[in-house]
């Protein structure tokens, strides 16, 4: 078993690993230990066996308050699981006994046993010695020269730094709290396969998921250490030390904004915090069409070329496929699942490719296949690409004399409209019972050949002006200047002939209308419920067609209220005029207009904003900021901040700079106020772009001057 031949790794680590912590405790505890025995030593010349006895308490007490920490093979494990995904969380399995395995476990077992073999010593495994023997080694040194300072310091000059110092302990110097150092872990997650990294920078760009620790040591003992993000959550930090001058705090980000480090009441700038998202894998299909037809005496494979992308990497993909065979009420579906033959190891980017043997996936004439491709990043996320068709035709019923023997239908045409139909599934319905089954399908289907004409007619509105979207050998359109065999006669200079001779202006069924967009998509929208009310018919089912054509004749509806256009009148219809009342000039029959309106601003944060770019203008000129112009500032300020949680690259330099000259307006330099105005300017055109509501334009003022003194 596999198991028995690599659980020794594990536990070989977790000696080598245990065994180092251990020897980094004594090393840690040795430091301290002869940094003050040599203080002791030469700088107050304490005896040599109060010096020992000294070393020996220190050892012991840095001993005891940080001991070595003893790591298990289960310990080991789980750091495995954590860093390396090829072992797919199951690195414990190794350490169980081989008879309490289930057959799943010995199999998964036997599946990682060479991954484990390739796992290298894990570097933290040395971390710990490492920062011991540097710390042994700076107390040494520290040693050192306090044995080389010792020589220079005379006893009168110690006498006078101990007076020096009793004299400063009277009055003693005042410091304020700052940082000393910090640091800022980052570890990515585990499928994204980044590294741990460190950096000495506040500003994060951190992956989706990501765990940042962040580690400030200040110069001094403070009571708290915060950090606000977004200006709404506050996160304290733990001290690391007894101390109180290590602090640390870890965090699971996943959402961008912005955030600031709280010290001892004083808050710091605003650093960017963006997050990269983890998006899904990105699935086109490049062959086939999404509408294929195999035509008879052809192969019946199809190649399907696929293209697989991902940010992170690709776990796995696969193809859901549905045949569908029958005609009438024997239609029967199947579902099969199927897969690529090439290994997915994490990619980010592939082509995979499979050829569909059509009649080894059951598929026979007249049956069609819809397919679609679905795949599985690292993270789990599932995406899966649009529905494809493949369809067989039937070749005997294209080869058979149905319709052949019989005349041809002198029946002028016609189309019912969509409330008609409905009206006939209804009566149909009412007469299932008291009919034969074949009248009945009869009927059915016939209501199915009128839903067809009446998808035929609107579907000519967007250019389909045949079932397949293209022309009907007989539409009866010219193409090249012919038809019939005859030859059009151009008139000299006609350019529009000419160009009606070379283009085909109807084979572009977006082109082929003057529709607008949003229209197209909705007549779009009620041919597929006509298609779909069509295909419950011809099935012989009206009662689950009648849902599609309600939902048709809704969205007619929908669409002939948009269609409508409200044009006012060019010219109206006036009373007969009198020809006693012409020129005679009375007008106590005409009365004053009243025109009472509200003209109150519908945009109050926008004129808020025109108000703070005019005082930050004023600042540039004198630095004086007064209560009332305060307020404006704090609105604006507000402003930027919602907008600076959303896009804080963008506006996070102009928050902290607005903040600056609300808090201290005779320090700021014209270069803030700038970039403050120019994020305003930004939000305002922005705001702008937006639906406002508008009042009514106002007329020329000689005519509203007239209207108003016209009694006068």
């Amino acid at each position: 078993m596999a198991d028995q031949n690599n659980v020794h790794i594990i536990h070989a680590l977790a000696g080598k690993w245990s065994r180092n912590n251990l020897y980094a405790s004594v090393l840690k505890a040795l430091a301290p230990a002869w940094l003050l025995a040599m203080t002791a030593l030469y700088i107050f010349q304490l005896p040599v066996w109060v010096v020992i006895l000294l070393f020996i308490v220190i050892a012991a007490l840095s001993w005891w308050l940080q001991p070595s920490r003893t790591l298990t093979p289960s310990d080991i494990s789980s750091y495995l699981n954590r860093t390396h995904p090829e072992l797919e969380e199951s690195t414990q399995l190794l350490l169980l006994p081989e008879q309490s395995l289930t057959l799943l476990q010995r199999m998964q077992v036997e599946k990682i046993a060479p991954s484990l073999n390739d796992v290298p010593p894990p570097p933290e495994m040395w971390q710990s010695l490492k920062k011991a023997w540097l710390l042994l080694t700076g107390a040494v040194l520290a040693g050192i020269f306090v044995y080389i300072g010792s020589h220079f310091l005379s006893p009168n000059e110690q006498r006078k730094d101990k007076t020096a110092a009793a004299a400063t302990a009277n009055h003693p110097e005042t410091v304020l709290p700052g940082i000393a150092s910090f640091e800022v872990q980052i570890t990515p997650p585990a499928y994204t396969r980044n590294k741990s990294r460190q950096q000495q920078q506040f500003t994060l760009k951190v992956e989706e998921g990501s765990k940042v620790q962040w580690e400030i040591h200040t110069n001094q003992k403070v009571p708290q250490l915060q950090l606000v993000f977004n200006t709404r959550d506050t996160l304290h930090f733990t001290p690391a030390t007894s101390d109180s001058t290590t602090w640390t705090l870890q965090k699971d980000v996943r959402e961008s904004g912005f955030y600031q480090v709280s010290l001892a009441g004083h808050a710091s700038q605003l650093y960017t915090l963006e997050v990269i998202p983890d998006l899904p894998v990105n699935v086109h299909i490049i062959t086939p069409q999404q509408y294929t037809t195999v035509e008879p005496g052809a192969a019946p494979l199809v190649t399907l070329s696929v293209e697989l992308q991902d940010d992170y990497g690709i776990k796995s993909a696969g193809i859901v496929a549905t045949n569908a065979s029958g005609k009438g009420e024997s239609v029967s579906f199947k579902e099969q699942q199927l897969s690529f033959s090439a290994s997915f190891d994490g990619r980010a980017q592939m082509n995979v490719r499979k050829v569909l043997d059509l009649h080894g996936l059951g598929l026979h004439a007249g049956d069609e296949l819809y397919f679609y491709v679905k795949a599985t990043d690292n993270r789990g996320q599932e995406s899966r690409s649009d529905m494809y068709f493949i369809s067989l035709p039937d070749t005997a019923e294209l080869m058979s004399l149905s319709g052949m023997e019989s005349g041809v239908n002198q029946v002028p045409e016609y189309f019912r409209s969509q409330r008609q139909i409905i009206i006939d599934i209804e009566k149909l319905l009412q007469q299932q019972a008291s009919i034969p089954k074949d009248t009945f399908n009869l009927h059915s289907n016939v209501l199915g050949d009128d839903q067809k004409l009446l998808r035929l007619r609107y579907g000519k509105f967007i250019g389909e002006e045949w079932e397949s979207g293209g022309h009907h050998p007989g539409d009866g359109h010219e193409h090249g200047g012919e038809e019939h065999g005859e030859e059009k006669e151009i008139a000299f200079g006609d350019a529009k002939a000419i160009e009606d001779q070379y283009a085909h202006k109807h084979d572009n069924a977006e082109d082929a209308s003057y529709l607008e967009p949003a229209q197209k998509a909705q007549l779009k929208a009620i041919l597929t419920e006509m298609w779909s009310s069509e295909l419950k018919l011809r099935m012989y089912t009206p009662r689950e067609a009648l849902p599609y054509a309600y939902k048709a004749l809704r969205l007619l509806k929908d669409m002939q209220q948009k269609s409508r256009a409200y044009v006012s009148k060019t010219s109206i219809r006036m009373p007969p005029l009198r020809p006693d009342k012409r020129l005679s000039g009375e007008l106590d029959k005409i009365g004053t207009p009243q025109s009472n309106k509200n003209t109150t601003s519908g945009n109050d944060e926008e004129k808020s904003l025109q108000q703070a770019m005019a005082l930050l203008e004023e600042l540039k000129a004198s630095p004086t900021l007064t209560p009332e112009k305060a307020t404006v500032l704090l609105t604006a300020q507000r402003v930027i901040s919602e907008k600076a949680v959303k896009a804080p690259a963008d506006y996070l330099p102009a928050l902290n700079a607005i903040r600056k000259i609300t808090q201290e307006p005779g320090k700021t330099d014209k270069a803030a106020i700038v970039k403050v105005q120019a994020a305003l300017q930004k939000i305002i055109r922005a705001g702008s772009l937006l639906p406002q509501k508008g009042g009514s334009a106002s007329g020329d003022q000689l005519a509203e001057y007239y209207f108003k003194h016209l009694n006068k």
